[in-house]
């Protein structure tokens, strides 16, 4: 879903960035002509530096955490409206860098090709296109946003954990005041909270679409038992798990370790259809990645206060490990040999 009241963002930065350029440039101690008061160079050039410092501090950066928002939510509803995965990380962080900027995936329109209107006025273009008839109209001040040139990279790493993932923005830009000119590159990072997104896996593995948002689990490792176990899958809540995929990851469904940013959660039973020879751990449901031959063992677990004939739930034996439900896995059975 889009972020709300966009334009009143937009108008409030703008008075803010109006009002405190104007307090700094009619409160200076530099000498105004008598009949028009008009600041002199020096003065000039001072407004004109705070413009290009807020501008950095507080407009490109607020406009880079709207638009990556919206940018972020149209690709999960492509990926919902289309129930297929993107092909690899290559594709997700140009499709992401697409439809931030121009609000399109390989060149149509989101709106016109898939209905998605969450970047109708909402693409980092149209935002700096208004900084720069904001610049002109209130300072007069020719702002110029080499936009063909933008640089983006989405990522998880240990500076945003399991948690977050981070925004990188490299934009090249110049501010002529006619007596000063700025001629700047400088990248622009920002992060994201997760718990705003959908999880693609649970968006193209079921039947039907599930909305499962990025929730952390409540308890921590030393807490993990049957009852906390059973309360986790039920609410479809994740856990950060080093041998498992970070979130980014799953929008093209890999199943690759990540150290940093690893997190699973468990199918539940309104999606599990009874299945009875998988793992519940949602990624090793919808793929072989825990299957017989891999690291997490060669059997699959039942666990008694949990598993039942309408939730069939299995585990295998690093997860029966992880989350310390030794005692309650009975019913070892080998892979593959259910009915």
């Amino acid at each position: 879903m889009a972020i709300k009241g966009k334009k009143g963002v937009f108008f409030t930065l703008i008075a803010v960035l109006v009002v405190s350029v104007l307090i700094i440039a009619f409160s200076s101690n530099e000498n105004f002509t008598s009949k028009n008061r008009v600041p002199t160079i020096s003065s000039r050039v001072k407004t004109s530096s705070n413009f290009v410092r807020n501008l950095e501090q507080s407009y490109i950066k607020a406009s880079l955490q709207t638009s990556s928002h919206n940018a972020l939510n149209s690709i999960l509803l492509y990926i919902e409206r289309n129930r297929n995965f993107l092909e690899n990380e290559k594709e997700l962080n140009d499709t992401f860098k697409e439809v931030l900027i121009n609000g399109s995936i390989k060149g149509l329109k989101l709106y016109e090709g898939y209905g998605i209107s969450l970047m109708n006025g909402n693409t980092f273009e149209y935002r700096l296109n208004r900084i720069e008839q904001a610049s002109k109209n209130f300072f007069n001040l020719r702002t110029d946003f080499k936009k063909e040139d933008i640089e983006v990279d989405i990522f998880q790493t240990n500076d945003t954990g399991p948690w977050y993932i981070g925004i990188n923005l490299t934009l090249e830009y110049s501010v002529d005041a006619d007596v000063a000119y700025w001629n700047r590159t400088k990248t622009f990072t920002i992060f994201l909270d997760l718990r705003d997104f959908n999880d693609p896996l649970f968006l193209v593995n079921p039947t039907s679409p599930a909305h499962r948002k990025i929730n952390a689990t409540p308890f921590n490792s030393t807490e993990w038992n049957v009852d906390t176990l059973r309360i986790h899958a039920n609410s479809g809540t994740y856990m950060y798990e080093p041998n498992a995929s970070s979130y980014l990851f799953r929008f093209f469904n890999s199943t690759e370790f990540s150290e940093c940013c690893g997190i699973e959660s468990f199918v539940n039973e309104t999606l599990c259809k009874k299945v009875e020879d998988k793992s519940y751990v949602d990624f090793c449901f919808w793929s072989d990645a825990c299957d017989s031959g891999t690291m997490y063992g060669e059997k699959l677990y039942n666990i008694t206060g949990i598993t039942n004939e309408t939730y069939p739930f299995k585990l295998d034996a690093y997860h029966v490990a992880r989350y310390n439900v030794l005692n309650e896995a009975v019913n070892v059975t080998a892979w593959g040999s259910f009915s």
